[in-house]
């Protein structure tokens, strides 16, 4: 009887530990996070991370594929650093743990990775201003051609307030003396005009003799 006793018993003790042993874990939400530094230019490199841990690094078609833990409906923040040459956003992404209905489709959230140049091309059109140099940054860049145009190209940073001018010491004819104008760098590639029109000062003629008839005595 006590055999049948012990061996009822090590038959349930199995029963008992898988009854009490916890259920495996959920499968992580698969989220997809999509980089660009314009629209339809991908990103290659961004690493993504959650709590300072890496999570997924962006491929060349701007996409990381992040496995996060949690409950459905939860509010998580990622952290995306762009790689070299790029602006890091200034504020987390927030992300949602969800699962859609199709199960080979997963969420996807967008962010921007801006270059941290821009390339800026400014054209300049000067009426009766042919041969007049163009300053940049107290510097000579190109002249106006025959025609008064001219035109360069800049790298610089979006924000930046720079100013472009016409030096007219060479040319004494003209007015205004030395116009400038001052453009602001958008947060894309641009083309900036500017529009600059001079009055040429007439020559006068030259005054005409004064003839004095000596008065007969």
């Amino acid at each position: 009887m006590r055999q049948l006793a012990v061996a009822a018993i090590g038959l349930a003790l199995p029963l008992l530990v898988a009854g009490c042993a916890e259920p495996p874990p959920p499968d992580p939400f698969l989220i997809s996070v999509k980089v660009d530094s314009d629209p339809g230019k991908p990103v290659v490199g961004a690493n993504v991370s959650r709590a300072n841990r890496p999570l997924g690094t962006t491929n060349e078609e701007g996409r990381a594929t992040l496995k996060l833990s949690g409950v459905e409906g939860e509010i998580t923040d990622v952290t995306v650093t762009c790689p070299e040459g790029y602006q890091s956003p200034t504020k987390p992404l927030s992300i949602r743990l969800t699962r859609l209905a199709e199960k080979s489709k997963f969420p996807e959230y967008g962010v921007q990775c801006p270059p941290a140049v821009r390339r800026v091309v400014v054209a300049v059109r000067a009426e009766n201003g042919p041969n007049l140099p163009v300053m940049y940054l107290d510097k000579a860049v190109t002249r106006t051609d025959a025609a008064g145009a001219a035109s360069f190209l800049l790298a610089v940073p979006p924000g930046l307030q720079f100013t472009v001018a016409l030096n007219t010491s060479e040319r004494a004819d003209i007015k205004p003396l030395n116009p400038s104008k001052l453009f602001v760098v958008n947060a894309q590639d641009d083309v900036f005009l500017f529009d600059q029109k001079f009055e040429v000062e007439k020559k006068k003629a030259p005054a005409a003799p004064v003839i004095r008839i000596p008065r007969a005595l």
